[in-house]
């Protein structure tokens, strides 16, 4: 494995993962899930009677190895309304691209987008639409829901870089989210309510399978951001496949401990150094 310095970052020359991991880390920074299936906590799978106001969220993306801070991205979250045949739904779209010395590095461009239930953050439609360094992907999810509380995924993979277009039916037990849909759900739990290290356990649509997320509650802490401290509830995400094993490090996030739940910062270690994204807003 090979090492280089680049913008006064290091960089593993042969190792692709590690990149995409930093890809990864900067798009589950500021977007993890829901449902609780049976486990140490029993939670409501919907989040019924939300009331979200419209939001335009913005973060930096900063990268950190030893001693060294570096802003390498920007970031928003944006929430807004929208009417499809008479019925209300969330529409949420998150942006993230890499600042002009990391592009030289690795440059990034992604957006997602959800579309949810207005009166339970049911999501119905996914997509993420990726351009990672000069390769461009798209997924997409279409969801639909059984009576019994089963999710069916109908996942559209494409990857023009193979010419190619996949498509996957992913059924799953419980009701299952994606990686941006997962954090509007999180800001509706009931967190005064838990316990120091008390667990949630979700599912969570990923490329053409599903991951599985627990959320463990840390507590109640201060968060420093830019030029002042604020009240959070601090939570860990566990990333995990069905046979058990980690599909990648352990996420922290803190959520502001006020009535807006936004979601403050997301820290995430990487193959070098850490990536966090730190919210800039009022």
């Amino acid at each position: 494995m090979n090492t280089i310095i680049r913008a006064g970052i290091p960089i593993l020359t042969d190792n692709i993962p590690a990149s995409r991991t930093m890809a990864k880390a900067i798009v589950v920074s500021i977007v993890a899930i829901l449902l609780c299936i049976p486990s140490q906590a029993q939670f409501p799978c919907l989040a019924p009677g939300t009331d979200f106001p419209k939001e335009d969220l913005p973060y930096d993306i900063i990268y950190q190895w030893g001693f060294i801070w570096k802003r390498a991205g920007i970031a928003s979250l944006k929430l807004d309304t929208i009417r499809k045949q008479k019925t209300k739904y969330y529409q949420s779209h998150m942006i993230a691209r890499t600042l002009a010395f990391a592009d030289r590095i690795f440059k990034v461009r992604d957006t997602l987008v959800s579309v949810m239930k207005y009166e339970n953050l049911q999501p119905i439609y996914y997509a993420k639409i990726a351009n990672e360094d000069n390769t461009y992907r798209k997924d997409v999810v279409q969801y639909s829901y059984n009576n019994d509380g089963s999710t069916n995924g109908k996942i559209t993979l494409y990857r023009p870089k193979r010419n190619a277009i996949e498509h996957y039916d992913v059924p799953s037990a419980t009701c299952t989210f994606d990686m941006l849909s997962v954090f509007y759900y999180m800001r509706t739990l009931d967190y005064p309510k838990m316990d120091v290290g008390q667990r949630i356990n979700l599912n969570i649509y990923s490329g053409n399978h599903v991951e599985y997320l627990s959320i463990e509650f840390m507590g109640r802490t201060l968060v420093k951001l830019k030029n002042r401290q604020m009240g959070a509830y601090k939570i860990k995400l566990h990333f995990s496949t069905d046979k058990g094993e980690n599909e990648s490090d352990n996420i922290t996030a803190w959520i502001s401990d006020d009535e807006r739940r936004i979601p403050l910062q997301v820290e995430g270690k990487l193959a070098i150094g850490s990536m966090k994204a730190m919210y800039t807003g009022k």
